[in-house]
């Protein structure tokens, strides 16, 4: 209930925030599309510090209603429950509330300036979890330091600051909790019915920010015409990471040979016959022909007749790969500048299809557009200077 029996003077905070509501209204109905839209960015600057004086003041009243047990009367058993009950909140966000408004009382620098606007509840929640990890370490003076910094930067870049403020203080804490996060760290890799592959994990900041350095550098920067988003493009880069990890050699053996991707595939799946039977790729699901024929471009082949495996050769011996890494100098689709590392060797006619493995017949195509060309029906063709031509389906 709002304070209609408590006066204030000659007001009541049911008044005021009728007249909140009513200032509220007169916003809604303005007619946005007659203003410049540059005047809008004034806009969200007043309203979000409006935003956070409010979210102060909840703060403040929550407080009180908590510690008071105004939540007592309801049959409600704590302040938390309630704020659940009637505000729908999930049981995390209404612990935070309250928690964060207990431990307002005794951080009056943060709960000023959140209350003049000047830092939001992200801010707040950030520096109040700091001041209960560092306990009586935490004075005036580091209050003063992560408000200040709060009123310039965003909460994540004030994360770094409680980081420094954390190390100065209590190093043997800092450590303490690397260790505690290098222990959490996990990697799942699940197959769904589908034969998709899903990754779930957990770094530490080193082992993270190890990976995301590696896959930066391989994605590179983006380039006019991909149309992958930043996460296909990550995963791309990943999987692009682990190939050249099989192709380079290092890996240790498994059943006494170096690892590689093995696909299990009838040369009629390979020759698209009517009624062929899918591929099987080892550790996963079987793939349609046309996947095999793209890793079957560039690969070892060992035929295996009446159950017998006959000697394994190279699709595209040593020497003619060489010819053709100094003849195309990288991925050959117009616009590409992928090297000859990430290439793989396309047959222009497919050799399931009677095409030679010749350099007349051999391009250089990066992973990606490999794909495009086997999988999502792109054509290629060579003109009389053999320029590449690319026909989308």
């Amino acid at each position: 209930m709002c304070s209609v029996d408590g006066e204030r003077g000659n007001w009541t905070s049911q008044e005021v925030f009728e007249e909140i509501n009513s200032l509220l209204n007169r916003l809604s109905s303005e007619d946005l599309s007659s203003l410049p839209a540059g005047s809008m960015g004034e806009d969200q600057i007043a309203l979000q510090r409006i935003c956070n004086r409010v979210q102060a003041e909840g703060l403040r009243r929550l407080r009180r209603f908590d510690t008071g047990r105004g939540y007592a009367p309801s049959g409600a058993l704590s302040a938390r429950a309630w704020l659940r009950w009637r505000l729908n909140l999930t049981t995390t966000t209404a612990s935070e509330r309250v928690a964060i408004s207990r431990k307002l009382a005794a951080l009056p620098q943060t709960e000023q300036a959140l209350a003049d606007g000047d830092i939001s509840y992200r801010h707040v929640a950030l520096i109040a979890e700091t001041a209960g990890q560092l306990g009586e370490k935490f004075d005036a003076q580091g209050e003063t330091i992560l408000v200040d910094v709060s009123k310039e930067v965003c909460p994540w870049r004030l994360q770094r600051a409680i980081w420094n403020l954390k190390h100065c203080l209590e190093p043997d804490g800092v450590l303490s909790e690397a260790n505690k996060a290098n222990s959490r760290r996990f990697l799942h890799l699940s197959q769904t019915f589908d034969g998709v592959y899903r990754i779930d994990g957990w770094l530490d900041a080193e082992g993270g920010a190890v990976l995301n350095t590696a896959l930066d550098s391989i994605m590179g920067p983006w380039r006019e015409g991909d149309e992958r988003s930043a996460t296909q493009r990550r995963a791309d880069a990943a999987v692009e990471m682990a190939r050249r990890q099989l192709d380079g050699g290092q890996l240790p053996e498994v059943g006494g040979q170096k690892p590689h991707l093995a696909v299990s595939v009838d040369m009629a799946t390979l020759s698209k016959e009517p009624g062929s039977m899918a591929a099987e790729l080892e550790w996963s699901q079987p793939i349609p022909a046309e996947t095999a024929r793209r890793l079957a471009c560039d690969a070892a082949i060992t035929p295996i007749i009446d159950g017998e495996a006959d000697h394994t050769t190279r699709v595209v011996p040593g020497a003619t790969r060489r010819a053709l890494i100094a003849r195309d100098k990288g991925c050959r689709f117009p616009g590409c500048d992928c090297p000859p590392a990430w290439t793989d060797a396309h047959h222009i006619k497919h050799w399931a299809d009677g095409g030679p493995t010749t350099l007349d017949n051999l391009i250089l195509l990066c992973r990606r557009h490999h794909r495009l060309v086997h999988e999502e029906g792109w054509t290629l063709e060579l003109a009389q200077d053999r320029e590449l031509i690319a026909i989308p389906p």
